[in-house]
């Protein structure tokens, strides 16, 4: 190789790293060199630095990890843009901290201007409890306010219910619920599940009731989302549940060449949406002609999203067993026709289409796979179908998504995020089987680890840190029975889930030929303690062969 070969070409070399490639062999390397935006070759210093050219970038990883591009295989990018706008409640440790948090972010704003954030849980708050309108209204007497809670609930203030007109008269909308004080019954602030659209459809903010209206804010809210994310290392997202504005604003910002994360965009269908179009969703999977996978390296078409049932903080899983203290399990508001379920499946399976199924209790789980089984024995082809959060599957559903294929999309960041409070939510013996990542690895089903914003923070590092230790933020523990290994993990995060959307010959691990996709941490994994893991930074973020993110 000359130097005139290294004037034509862009180049870059990382150098003095502990590298792991995630390959097969999950190899560790000293360095790598890139040109262009492909992986050239991987190997020692002594190796790699004779390829050193006059142009070449060099970037001295100075001994530390460098990862493959973090694939966050299930993340609402598009939503966390919008409470970058706002308010991130994730990390707040009170009530009364979220006040201040409120009032600080209200002195900027204008009377009547709406305040949208989120990601809150109880557990979080050290006074163990839900949020009401009570709270909210002391510092927000002015500015309707809306802070969604980490699933399928959220909370408003007085001036946000007065906005969307929701009084003690309102009813409960079908599969949904308006929370009301025991004792008056006027409504406390909280709405449940298809309730949150009472609200939504009054809000100034692209949560608008119409999936197809555009919203000239969302290109900008999905860039803002787009930065925040490489300054955590993630170079890949599965964009899970999207409507055709929220498709037609990537395709904005890939024309604009604004895109700089790899997106696959999974389609809303049956289950998913609050304000769901069916009738879209079905013409574009009998009649565009389009299936999973369309697309290119910047953006794709998944799986098609659908859900079953809620979750588990909020006990509305489909479940064969009862929470802490309750002698049964509770009835399940089902998000779809469970005796549709198969047909659906089916439809989509042999139209050339994968689908990605919201699903946390036993139950669900169980009808999820039984359906993708039937799908597959009828037309046995692997279109790598999707189990998303699945905290408590059977050894039967085990099996079977490991005979045809399917991924777990799972997020130990919800560990992380809640464990601590899950002691007084589920059984002794659901504690050390909550989200069993050891045992779907053991029965060989594929992983690929997410972190769900804004379900969960966006931080891949917390999430590993609970995949390794099964730690949640406080420092509880649910067992170590389920604990994987680093290698295993790193795979999870990057690899499993290009494998997910079927990119896995073009990135996923650091090998020859692949997409230049790389992040450089300030620390050795291998070398630290565990628990240093989830202070884990990023120094450089490489996308397509750039950096793209530096820190300071």
């Amino acid at each position: 190789m000359t130097n005139e070969v290294f004037e034509k070409d862009s180049t870059m070399i990382i150098f003095n790293g502990s590298i792991h490639t995630a390959n097969e062999e999950n190899e560790i390397v000293e360095a790598v060199y890139i040109v262009d935006n492909k992986i050239r070759l991987t190997g020692t210093n002594e190796e790699i630095l004779k390829l050193k050219g006059p142009t070449t970038v060099m970037v001295d990883a100075k001994f530390n990890s460098v990862i493959p591009g973090i694939n966050d295989s299930h993340n609402h990018m598009w939503e966390t843009g919008i409470l970058l706008d706002g308010i991130v409640t994730l990390g707040i440790e009170s009530i009364e901290e979220l006040k201040l948090k409120i009032k600080e972010k209200l002195s900027s704003k204008k009377p009547g201007e709406w305040l949208h954030g989120g990601s809150w849980i109880e557990t979080q708050f050290k006074e163990k409890r839900m949020i009401t309108k009570h709270d909210l209204d002391e510092v927000s007497p002015d500015n309707p306010v809306v802070l969604e809670r980490i699933f399928s609930t959220c909370v408003c203030n007085s001036k946000a219910l007065e906005k969307a007109g929701i009084t003690k008269d309102t009813p409960d909308p079908e599969g949904g619920e308006v929370g009301r004080d025991e004792k008056t019954g006027e409504p406390n602030g909280l709405l449940f599940r298809t309730a949150k659209q009472l609200v939504r459809n009054f809000m100034d903010s692209p949560f608008g009731s119409d999936p197809f209206k555009m919203d000239p804010r969302l290109d900008k809210i999905i860039e803002d989302g787009i930065n925040y994310y490489l300054s955590f290392g993630i170079t890949s997202v599965v964009e899970p549940g999207v409507t055709p504005a929220i498709m037609k604003s990537y395709m904005n910002l890939k024309k604009s060449n604004k895109l700089k994360i790899r997106t696959n965009l999974m389609p809303n269908w049956h289950g998913f949406a609050i304000n769901e179009t069916k009738d879209f969703s079905n013409r574009l999977i009998k009649e565009s002609g389009f299936y999973t996978g369309f697309g290119d390296e910047w953006l794709r078409i998944g799986a098609l999203k659908m859900a079953i049932d809620g979750g588990l903080t909020s006990k509305t899983q489909f479940s064969s067993w009862a929470y802490k203290g309750e002698d049964n399990p509770r009835p399940t508001p089902f998000r779809l026709d469970l005796d549709k379920l198969n047909q659906w499946v089916k439809e989509a399976h042999d139209s050339g289409w994968a689908v990605g199924i919201h699903v946390m209790g036993d139950l669900a789980i169980e009808r999820a796979v039984d359906a993708m089984y039937e799908a597959f024995l009828d037309n046995p082809v692997i279109r790598r179908h999707q189990v998303i959060h699945s905290y408590y599957p059977t050894d039967d559903s085990l099996k079977k998504m490991a005979e045809m294929g399917v991924v777990a999309a799972l997020q130990p960041a919800f560990i992380y995020n809640e464990a601590d409070g899950y002691y007084d939510l589920l059984p002794e013996e659901r504690l050390s089987t909550f989200l069993p990542m050891r045992r779907y690895i053991d029965f060989g089903v594929k992983v690929a680890i997410s972190t769900d914003m804004p379900s969960a923070h966006t931080n891949p590092f917390w999430g590993l840190y609970s995949a390794l230790t099964r730690k949640g933020i406080q420092g509880y523990q649910l067992g170590d029975d389920q604990v994987i290994s680093l290698d295993e993990a790193i795979k999870a995060m990057t690899y499993y889930g290009a494998y997910m959307t079927e990119e896995e010959h073009i990135k996923g691990s650091i090998e020859k030929g692949k997409l230049a996709d790389l992040v450089v941490l300030d620390r050795n994994l291998i070398q630290i303690d565990q628990e240093e893991i989830k202070d884990t930074k990023v120094i450089f973020t490489i996308v397509d062969g750039k950096i793209v993110y530096e820190s300071n």
